[in-house]
């Protein structure tokens, strides 16, 4: 039984069809990342599976559990953190879940334990008499994670969970995601797609309503996948940039200080060392060349121009 299942979903607004007739599901215990440009339909869809907005035609099932609009049973099997939680700043850390556990109805004693449990998973346990206001973004963010946790859902929801946070609070965050993932089906909306790379399991790619690609991440780069060629230089290689962009055997170049991500259109030529005797042409150091997996926000790109050039 699946986790979560979306069937012929629909969200219409005053003609605008933001969400058009999408299905999919999701395994328990699996991470999804929900991915879309701007205005793609995310925020929308993942209000309904909350049962934040409601659908113009479809179904949403959480452990077959049917979700509706507003106060309904599936409230207690999901756990939602929006991009900007709304915390109450007055309030510490610990007061705040006391106050979300009654909101459930979780009996006292029981949410004494929960509450305790869930921020010393997201490591404020020493900040829980600390008010919210003297939070930084990322405890603000590490509180949001331990509220949408107090009912013990059976799926996570993450919208943009990381977007606002320094490196440092980005990383914190994500380890606590990589430890929830052992246990809990987590649906992630990001924009930073090599946070995918690390903690998803499989992706479904949203663009202007319309579901363009469900797969796992594996797969997905084992079908669309260019092969990509990495170099990295002992001195600035942009003579090798200047070159290759000539060659018409390159789709694309990234280029990071020395280090260079080639995107080839097929991996023929390298069977034939064309790009080995092209650099050869060159008085310059290689420390590293090989053919590499693609990530993430590669074929993002690659899948959501080739939907704008249908």
């Amino acid at each position: 039984m699946p986790a979560l299942e979306i069937k012929n979903l629909t969200k219409k607004f005053d003609g605008f069809t933001a969400v058009d007739n999408i299905s999919f599901s999701l395994a328990k215990n699996t991470v999804l990342g929900f991915l879309g440009p701007n205005g793609a339909g995310k925020t929308t869809t993942i209000r309904m599976i909350a049962g934040l907005s409601k659908s113009t035609s479809g179904e949403i099932l959480i452990n077959s559990q049917k979700v509706g609009f507003g106060s309904t049973k599936t409230n207690m099997l999901i756990g939602y953190l929006p991009e900007q939680p709304s915390l109450y700043t007055w309030m510490n850390g610990e007061e705040y879940l006391y106050f979300i556990a009654n909101i459930f109805g979780i009996e006292k004693t029981k949410a004494q334990k929960l509450i305790k449990d869930k921020l010393a998973l997201v490591g404020l346990k020493s900040a829980a008499k600390k008010k919210i206001g003297a939070y930084s973004n990322g405890m603000k963010q590490r509180l949001g994670i331990a509220q949408a946790l107090v009912n013990d859902p059976e799926l996570l929801i993450m919208d943009e969970p990381v977007s606002a946070l320094d490196p440092i609070g980005r990383k914190e965050v994500l380890e606590i995601i990589s430890e929830l993932k052992k246990t809990k089906t987590i649906l992630l909306s990001t924009h930073i797609l090599s946070d995918v790379d690390r903690i998803c399991d499989e992706v479904a790619i949203i663009n202007k309503g319309k579901l363009i690609k469900v797969s796992p991440l594996t797969k997905l780069k084992e079908d669309y996948a260019t092969p990509v060629l990495e170099i990295e230089t002992d001195s600035d290689p942009e003579v090798i940039v200047n070159a290759f962009k000539e060659q018409k055997w390159v789709k694309n170049i990234d280029k990071n200080v020395n280090k260079l991500r080639i995107q080839l259109v097929d991996d023929t030529i390298m069977k034939e060392n064309v790009p080995l005797k092209l650099l050869s042409q060159f008085d310059i150091g290689i420390l590293k060349y090989g053919l590499v997996m693609p990530e993430t926000e590669e074929l993002f790109i690659d899948l959501i121009k080739g939907e704008k050039n249908e």
